[in-house]
C-alpha cells in the first residue's frame, strides 16, 4: 500500500512546488519586457546641431506712412497684390494743396513782373542821372529794389518747390517691387502723417519682397558661440507637415538684446531659405536646426536610453536569460549630443540593446 501511494505523494509535491515558483515569480513585482521599450545601440555619423524655434520673416518689408494728414480718396492696391516700385498707391486729398501750389505760382509770376519793372527802371535811372536830370542818390534806390525783388523771387521759388512736394506726397507710391501684405486703410478715412503714424503704430500699407524669406531665431550665448554665417540648417513647418527646407545661415547679431516678452538676453539669428516656396508665409513658426558638425563612427542611443544620478550616466542593458530576458545597469561615459541622441564614448558596444524610459520621464530630460 505504502509503495502504491508514493508517486501520487511526489506528484502532488512536484505541483505544488510548481506553483509555488509562479507564485513567487508573480509576486517578485517584475513585469515582462515591453518590446517597444528595448532599442539597439547603433554606430553611424551623428549630427551635431541646434533645434530652436523661429518665425518666418521677409528679407525686406517696408511700411508705408504718408508724409501729410489729409483725408483717404484711391487705394490701388489690396493684400496679395503685387506692386512695382513707383506704383501709386494711396491718394490722399489733393485739393487744398493743389491750391497752395496756384497761389504760389501766381505770388511768383506777379514778383517776376516786378523784377522786369524794377529793371526797366533802373535803366531808366541810369540814362536820367547820365543825362543830369536825376541826382545819382536815385541809382541807389533803383538798385536797392532791383535786389529786393530778386531775393523775393528766390523766396517764392523755396515756397513753390515745398507746396509742390506737398502735392506730390498725396500719391503714395510703392517703395519697392514687392507683395502688399497687410492693408489698414480704407477710403474716407483721415491719416496722420508717418511720425504720429509711427507713434499710433498704424502703417497704411505694408509691402514685403517675398522672393527671399529669412527664419529668425533667438539663441543663448552657449549656442551662439556655436553658429557662425554659412553654416547649413533644415526648416521644417507644423503647418506643412512631411516637408523640409534647407536654409543657410546669413546673420549673427555681434551683440545680444532683451524682447520685451522674455527675461534674459538673447542672439538674434537669421536664416536665409534657398528655395522659396508659395506656401510658406511671413509669420509662421518654425522648427530650425542648425547643423554644426557631423561626428562619424559613433555609438549612439536614444537619449531617452541614459539615466543621471549621483553624477553617474547609465543605461539599463537587455541580456538574453535562460526563459526570458533580464536586465542590467551599464555605466556609461557620454560624448556628444543632439536632440535626439547621445553618443556613447565607453560602456557599450553597436549591436547592445538596452530600454528607454518614455519620453516625458525624467529621467529623460538631461541637460548638456
Amino acid at each position: 500500500m505504502a509503495r502504491s501511494q508514493w508517486p501520487l505523494g511526489l506528484g502532488l509535491l512536484l505541483a505544488l512546488g510548481i506553483a509555488g515558483a509562479a507564485l513567487a515569480r508573480a509576486s517578485s513585482g517584475a513585469p515582462p519586457l515591453d518590446p517597444a521599450r528595448v532599442v539597439t545601440a547603433t554606430r553611424g555619423t551623428l549630427g551635431l546641431e541646434i533645434l530652436e524655434t523661429g518665425r518666418v520673416e521677409p528679407r525686406e518689408k517696408i511700411e508705408l506712412k504718408s508724409k501729410l494728414a489729409g483725408s483717404v480718396v484711391a487705394v490701388r492696391a489690396d493684400e496679395g497684390d503685387r506692386v512695382r516700385k513707383g506704383d501709386v498707391l494711396v491718394q490722399l486729398d489733393p485739393t487744398e494743396l493743389e491750391r497752395e501750389v496756384a497761389a504760389a505760382e501766381a505770388e511768383l509770376e506777379r514778383t517776376r513782373a516786378g523784377i522786369d519793372l524794377s529793371r526797366l527802371t533802373l535803366a531808366r535811372t541810369r540814362r536820367a542821372i547820365e543825362e543830369r536830370v536825376l541826382p545819382s542818390a536815385e541809382l541807389d534806390v533803383a538798385e536797392h529794389e532791383l535786389r529786393s525783388r530778386l531775393a523775393e523771387q528766390r523766396l517764392l521759388e523755396v515756397r513753390l518747390g515745398a507746396a509742390r512736394d506737398r502735392a506730390r506726397d498725396t500719391r503714395i507710391r510703392a517703395p519697392i517691387d514687392g507683395t502688399v501684405i497687410q492693408r489698414a486703410t480704407e477710403v474716407g478715412e483721415v491719416v496722420v502723417p508717418g511720425v504720429q503714424a509711427t507713434l499710433n503704430g498704424k502703417p497704411l500699407l505694408t509691402i514685403a519682397d517675398l522672393s527671399v524669406l529669412l527664419v529668425k531665431v533667438d539663441l543663448n550665448q552657449i549656442d551662439v558661440a556655436k553658429v557662425r554665417p554659412g553654416a547649413l540648417a533644415s526648416v521644417s513647418f507644423d503647418a506643412l507637415p512631411g516637408k523640409t527646407y534647407s536654409a543657410k545661415i546669413t546673420r549673427v547679431a555681434p551683440a545680444s538684446s532683451r524682447p520685451s516678452d522674455k527675461d534674459l538676453d538673447v542672439f538674434p539669428v537669421e536664416a536665409e531659405l534657398l528655395a522659396a516656396d508659395e506656401a510658406i508665409k511671413p509669420g509662421m513658426t518654425a522648427d530650425v536646426r542648425i547643423q554644426l558638425e557631423q561626428r562619424a563612427n559613433a555609438i549612439m542611443v536614444p537619449i531617452e536610453a541614459v539615466a543621471k544620478a549621483n553624477g553617474r550616466s547609465t543605461v539599463t542593458r537587455v541580456l538574453d536569460g535562460e526563459r526570458e530576458p533580464r536586465t542590467e545597469q551599464v555605466e556609461v561615459t557620454l560624448g556628444a549630443r543632439n536632440d535626439r541622441e547621445l553618443e556613447l564614448l565607453s560602456g557599450l558596444n553597436a549591436g547592445d540593446r538596452v530600454l528607454i524610459d518614455p519620453p516625458s520621464a525624467a529621467a529623460s530630460e538631461m541637460k548638456p
